[in-house]
């Protein structure tokens, strides 16, 4: 089980459940044309959603919803998942956000959850080649492009090719992306944790 509750800002990444409400905006999300394009996968049924959030446990992932801090509403979503305990890695992804500087902060948080909590040395987001807006993005955000998977996956029965972006926690730490990102988003706070966590690989 990896549960994580952090606060940043004006928003709370909380864990996601599959409750009515989580379920409903989820799918309306993961549905909506403005984000179904960036997926794998273009639709989400509540049932999908649900046998989901069942097995992300076993899985050993980190799932959020995020939401104001205040009024709870929900604007959000992300993910830490394919966790590499051996090799100090996991990727970050399944983003989808209502304004688009939430995607900036969730990384600013899987950052924080990953290698100061939970003591990862590497963190990577792929991405759909033609998410030319998102891979600006993340190269803004100081993530490294390594390369481009060819027919990395498939979606509506056509290959896709896909984008992988890397951070390690050298450049969170030397390439001072932990200080811009706290000097620009704020200080994450961690306010609750379960799960496995390593002895940092670094700190500052």
């Amino acid at each position: 089980m990896m549960r994580a509750t952090v606060k940043l800002g004006d928003y709370i990444w909380r864990p996601l459940t599959d409750s009515d409400a989580d379920t409903e905006f989820v799918v309306a999300m993961r549905n909506h044309e403005r984000f179904s394009k960036m997926f794998y996968h273009t639709h989400v049924t509540a049932d999908q959603h649900r046998s989901f959030i069942r097995g992300a446990d076993e899985r050993g992932e980190i799932n959020w919803l995020i939401e104001t801090a205040k009024g709870a509403k929900a604007t959000g979503l992300g993910s830490m998942y394919q966790i590499d305990w051996s090799n100090r890695k996991c990727e970050c992804g399944r983003y989808a956000m209502l304004d688009p500087k939430l995607f900036h902060m969730t990384w600013v948080v899987s950052a924080f959850v990953g290698v100061e909590i939970m003591g990862l040395y590497r963190l990577y987001i792929e991405t759909l080649e033609q998410n030319k807006i998102i891979a600006r993005g993340v190269e803004r955000m100081g993530m490294t492009r390594e390369g481009l998977l060819r027919g990395h996956v498939f979606r509506d029965g056509k290959p896709l090719n896909v984008w992988m972006f890397s951070g390690t926690v050298d450049d969170w730490y030397d390439k001072q992306l932990r200080q811009r990102s706290h000097e620009t988003w704020g200080v994450p706070q961690l306010i609750s944790f379960e799960g496995q966590r390593l002895e940092p690989y670094r700190t500052q």
